[in-house]
């Protein structure tokens, strides 16, 4: 057994306040007896000040990534996985000889929460949002077989573009056509998260049908105005709870098989 807390885990983005990633691997580390590990947040405004962050905490070996690094960290690791490069988003760094490598467990964790879910009608989705997460989502359901458009504020006017080969519109263009036609919508921007919990992306929510799967990648709070907007259609929802948990899970086997 190591000496305490001589391995130092933690969790990089701006604001970090919101993160129950901290709470989250506490129970990790105490089920498994690891009391020489410690996981901590880290709050860092400028992503051009990780080589000097992390020069500043020699004993840190694993981190986890949350927004608004998870594609603005590539340039500065010097690996990545395959996965992780489809998607171009990273949200685990864990440090090697040459330097910190990169993965991407939110496909794990995306993947695994939302399977139960689904069903024969779930044939096209909508991703809102274009970051890190968005990523993922696509890459996930695109190997699912379901056609995800992107839409964002920036989308193009009334034609609608086409981004990394997936059509991307702006809210504006979301017809009651195009919402009906697309029954499992999923939100991944932090809209909405603690603690401007009355905030939400300008989404139609009252063109939400009881045949609607919404999803909302926030965790905190557990339900978000989105989610309860949606609720409201008769939609069914799912919050980001199961998602966190199943890609912290992923992280710390990636953090073990590292030697952790």
């Amino acid at each position: 057994m190591k000496n305490v807390a001589t391995t130092l885990l933690g969790v990089l983005g701006h604001p970090i306040a919101h993160s129950q990633s901290p709470e989250l691997f506490s129970q990790i580390l105490a089920a498994e007896g690891r009391n020489d590990v410690s996981y901590i947040p880290f709050d860092l405004p400028r992503i051009e000040d990780f080589p000097a962050f992390t020069e500043n905490h020699p004993n840190l070996v694993g981190l986890n990534v949350t927004v608004p690094y998870k594609q603005a960290i590539l340039p500065m690791l010097s690996d990545v996985s395959e996965e992780a490069r489809s998607v171009g988003a990273v949200n685990t760094l864990v440090k090697t000889k040459r330097g910190w490598e990169g993965h991407n467990t939110d496909i794990w964790g995306f993947r695994r929460s939302i399977q139960p879910f689904l069903t024969n009608h779930h044939e096209r989705a909508l991703v809102l949002g274009t970051g890190g997460s968005a990523s993922a989502v696509h890459f996930v359901l695109s190997s699912l077989g379901i056609e995800t458009t992107s839409v964002s504020r920036d989308g193009d006017s009334s034609r609608g573009t086409r981004a990394c080969g997936r059509m991307s519109i702006g809210y504006h263009e979301l017809s009651e056509w195009v919402v009906r036609h697309h029954l499992l919508v999923v939100h991944c921007t932090p809209v909405g998260m603690h603690p401007k919990h009355q905030d939400m992306v300008p989404f139609p929510a009252n063109l939400l049908t009881s045949d609607h799967l919404v999803v909302d990648l926030i965790y905190n709070p557990a339900e978000t105005r989105f989610l309860h907007e949606a609720k409201r259609q008769g939609a069914s929802i799912l919050n980001g709870k199961d998602m966190l948990r199943l890609q912290a899970e992923k992280a710390w086997d990636i953090w073990k098989t590292s030697g952790v």
